[in-house]
């Protein structure tokens, strides 16, 4: 061995050294993985939902749904969506209504609903809920949405732990421009409510959020954007607290000092391609029905002139009054086909307009794209991990205050829709990636991919014995599958 050799070797082990003591520096010293249990109340919840839990057409596009934001269910992922007026839309007062039970089923016995690395234990089985209804009157529109979910958790010992997460929408929307330029503002509210052996707790927050969606009149593309300020609901009140020295606990857990729905930026694109049309102009009843009168109007004044000149144009007296006699009749007979006219009007132009939209072709080919950027939580916990405080092993899982949310969160997503049967089968497939929310200590210190599906299948029509017009219900599932992760939804719903 050289001299020169030897050195080289020396000055390699001494920079292996160096960065073997950086490493420790920046990432820790081995088992820093394993974060330590929680010990006291000076962390967060934080309320970021990785995996897609919304309305089942959400869900099969991805939930690549703010550029398209049509529905009650468009109201969860853009606040312009209560003033966005549908295809179907036919009068010039409009109320809907939605309600959902989604009852996932996996498909795998455990899942990692989190990413956090870990197998869940059985706070992945939950009950997902939606209720919505919305009133549009001409140009505004106000809509009320809200998820609930439930989580039960049951330990070695058969105590049961259950929480139920509540989100809520109250929003409000104007149409201008037309359809061009939609705006919507309103409120994002969130509860939780822990309940256990002698506890029962209570938390809930509000904050604003905004909304825009630009769809110009029959063009093929839309663009929407919601920002959703962050949602404070504080620490935990009600019955069950207390203290462990210094420690506040409720149903043996370790409560948090306040628990956080971080702020979030979305923003998406539609495009369809095919015959049938994304934008159509709405037409508003009000301006249709005043043009008849109108339209009635002009022709009765054209009547008058036109009988004004004939007079005028004879000199004889008796003549004269014979031809005003004749008038007066055909005034009465007029009189009576225009009211004819007016009173049957308002249901002649809705029959058009329906016509209009049924005549419409079926085949498209809807795209969307989306990002959706989720805000950094301080001192942050996941609800996953917060919830596995009493299983066995938690004293050394990942669930150290600062493990959820320590940074911003970037969610891609992308979403396609088509009827390959038109009138009868309507499918989606869609993909999104969910991003790791747990830094250094997640699966793989990265996100996963999922893969999202979706079908409804017109199933009947009736009118419920003349009370609606004629109605087609259709059942609808989605599919969502992600490594570690599966969920498939299934219900009912009206077919436009």
């Amino acid at each position: 061995m050289t001299e020169r050799t030897a050195a080289l070797r020396i000055i390699a082990r001494r920079s292996a050294a160096a960065l073997s003591a950086l490493a420790l520096v920046v990432l820790g010293p081995p088992g820093a993985a394993l974060a330590q249990p929680l010990q006291d109340n000076a962390y967060t919840i934080d309320l970021f939902q990785g995996p897609i839990l919304a309305p089942l057409r959400v869900t099969g596009i991805a939930g690549a749904y703010a550029g398209y934001a049509e529905g009650i269910a468009g109201m969860v992922a853009n606040a312009a969506a209560p003033a966005l007026r549908e295809p179907f839309s036919m009068t010039w007062l409009e109320w809907d209504v939605a309600a959902s039970i989604s009852l996932p089923i996996e498909l795998v016995e455990n899942n990692d609903f989190d990413n956090s690395g870990d197998i869940d234990l059985d706070y992945s089985n939950f009950v997902y809920t939606t209720l919505g209804g919305q009133l549009q009157a001409g140009d505004f529109g106000v809509g009320v949405s809200a998820e609930l979910q439930r989580y039960s958790l049951t330990d070695e010992a058969g105590a049961e732990t259950t929480v139920v997460t509540g989100k809520y929408h109250f929003l409000g929307g104007v149409r201008l421009l037309g359809d061009t330029l939609v705006l919507g503002a309103g409120a994002r509210a969130v509860t939780l409510n822990l309940q256990a052996e002698q506890t029962n707790l209570t938390m809930a927050g509000i904050s604003p959020e905004l909304g825009v969606l630009v769809r110009p009149d029959w063009a093929s593309y839309r663009l929407g954007a919601t920002f959703r300020f962050p949602v404070n609901g504080g620490r935990l009140l009600g019955e069950g607290v207390v203290m462990d020295g210094q420690v506040r606990r409720a149903g043996g857990l370790i409560l948090p000092n306040e628990v956080v729905l971080p702020w979030e930026l979305e923003v998406g694109l539609a495009v369809q391609v095919g015959p049938r049309p994304l934008n159509p102009a709405w037409i508003d009843p009000h301006v249709q029905e005043q043009e008849l009168r109108d339209a009635v109007a002009r022709r009765q004044a054209a009547r008058e002139e036109r009988r004004e000149r004939e007079l005028a144009a004879i000199d004889d007296p008796e003549e004269r009054a014979r031809r005003e006699r004749v008038f007066a009749m055909e005034r009465a007979r007029e009189r009576v086909a225009d009211e004819r006219e007016l009173a049957v009007g308002p249901a002649v132009l809705e029959a058009e307009r329906r016509a209009r939209y049924g005549n419409w072709p079926r085949e498209h080919l809807l795209i969307t794209a989306e990002l959706l950027v989720t805000g950094p939580v301080s001192n942050g916990v996941s609800l996953e991990r917060f919830l596995a405080q009493r299983q066995p092993g938690s004293e050394h899982g990942p669930s150290a205050v600062g493990t959820s949310g320590a940074h911003v969160s970037f969610s891609p997503r992308f979403g396609i829709e088509t009827e390959p049967i038109p009138g009868r089968l309507h499918t989606r497939f869609g993909s999104y990636y969910e991003p790791n929310r747990f830094g250094r200590l997640g699966s793989g210190r990265v996100g996963r991919q999922h893969f999202t599906f979706g079908a409804d299948v017109r199933v009947l029509s009736t009118t419920l014995w003349g009370l609606l017009h004629d109605t087609a219900f259709k059942l609808q599932a989605s599919m969502d599958l992600a490594p570690r992760y599966d969920s498939v939804s299934a219900g009912i719903g009206v077919w436009h």
